[in-house]
């Protein structure tokens, strides 16, 4: 080792020794003049500062790794991490893409190199991490590893169960790790996550083209034969692939199939048509309203009758000096009769001035052409004409 260090000691000052000649060569710093020794201090001084950067730089970067490999902790404290909080004894330090670690309030470590985690719903206290292979479970009051990092993939406990991928099929554990539900279902590569509300999991059959629901006790309380299922608060809303339905909590239907958009507000439930008609339900599913509109806005065209326009000509004492009439007139804008209204975002229908609608939504844009004719285009390229009756003009 020592010849080989003396070896590389040696050729790395000829190599050094090789670029100081060049230099001199180059700047003409060979001769003993006042000039050239000036040059040859200055290169010289700042090829060395150069060098001392970096191996100030490089050293830094080895003793950085070097800690970060033994996993020691080479800041003073933990003023350099972002924090969250666990719980009040549990705190959760990261820095960057590099692990983390858990900290409890009386300054202990217990778990190092975590590399994300997921906080449980609901009242659950396991909260799943990743060591950058597997992925296990820890308390969050204590901080401790319940269920070591043992699993390819691993979600959130929700009503006291996670559901985990166990060697490619989906099982669920309870708080000490011991599988209560095991279907023999495979895991489905993209899934969101096989987790509880409301006492309930969605999870696809073992074809995995359609879903279903189970309860707590593994049992299915909704077959899979549905091609998606997604909870809305205290609702769910599934797609037969012709249209949607909103279930309650009991699985009671609150809106039958409807073929459009279904979506569960705070205090109601919103449903597009696929013909953009937008209504309205209270939660127990009574019709509140069948017709809502968004917007409604005027329609002008430009009529026959010209405008020309004059312009006036001042000199520096502010007096009128000449008028010149422009040579291109423009043509005037004039009110059309009917109104254009929006119902789904981007679609329109025609309405009469004292509010009756005309024509559906059916239209990408409505544009008038003449005090009661109108081209409406049901999609960016291809429209019809119509008149203030919605009749279609040939």
């Amino acid at each position: 080792m020592k010849r080989a260090f003396i070896l590389f000691w040696h050729g790395l000052t000829a190599l050094f020794t090789g670029i100081a000649n060049w230099f001199t060569v180059i700047l003409g710093m060979r001769d003993d003049s006042k000039y050239g020794r000036f040059l040859r201090r200055s290169v010289g001084s700042c090829f060395a500062f150069l060098m001392l950067l970096l191996a100030i730089a490089a050293g830094w970067d080895f003793c950085r790794t070097a800690c970060y490999r033994l996993s020691l902790d080479w800041r003073s404290d933990d003023s350099y991490y972002n924090t969250q909080y666990i719980s009040r004894s549990v705190t959760y330090y990261t820095y960057y893409e590099e692990g983390g670690y858990l900290k409890t309030s009386d300054g202990k470590k217990t778990i190092t190199d975590i590399k994300w985690i997921a906080k449980p719903l609901g009242m659950d206290s396991l909260i799943c991490y990743s060591d950058g292979k597997k992925r296990g479970y820890f308390n969050m009051f204590t901080g401790k590893p319940v269920i070591e990092p043992q699993y390819d993939h691993a979600w959130i406990f929700s009503d006291g169960l996670a559901s985990v991928d166990d060697d490619g099929w989906i099982k669920f554990i309870d708080a000490s790790g011991k599988v209560v539900i095991d279907l023999k279902i495979p895991y489905m590569p993209g899934t969101d996550g096989y987790v509880f509300h409301n006492d309930r999991c969605i999870i696809h059959n073992d074809r995995r083209d359609r879903f279903g629901m189970i309860d707590k006790l593994g049992k299915w309380v909704l077959k899979p034969e549905y091609f998606s299922i997604y909870p809305s608060g205290k609702y769910w809303v599934i797609d037969n692939g012709i249209g949607k339905s909103v279930l309650d909590s009991t699985l009671n239907t609150v809106i039958p199939f409807t073929k459009g958009r279904v979506w569960v507000c705070d205090e109601y439930i919103c449903v597009t048509l696929s013909s953009h008609i937008m209504q309205r339900y209270n939660l127990n599913g009574e019709l509140i309203n069948d017709f809502y509109i968004s917007d409604v806005s005027r329609l002008t065209y430009e009529s026959d009758e010209l405008r020309y326009t004059i312009s006036k000509n001042y000199n520096e004492d502010g007096t009128l000096t000449s008028e010149t009439e422009e040579a291109e007139p423009q043509p005037v804008e004039k009110m059309a009769k009917c109104r254009r209204y929006e119902a789904e975002s981007g679609w329109y229908g025609l309405l009469t001035a004292d509010g009756k609608v005309i024509t559906p939504p059916s239209y990408s844009e409505i544009k008038a052409i003449g005090s009661d004719t109108y081209l409406c285009k049901d999609n960016y390229e291809d429209g019809v004409i119509l008149n203030g009756k919605g009749e279609r003009i040939r």
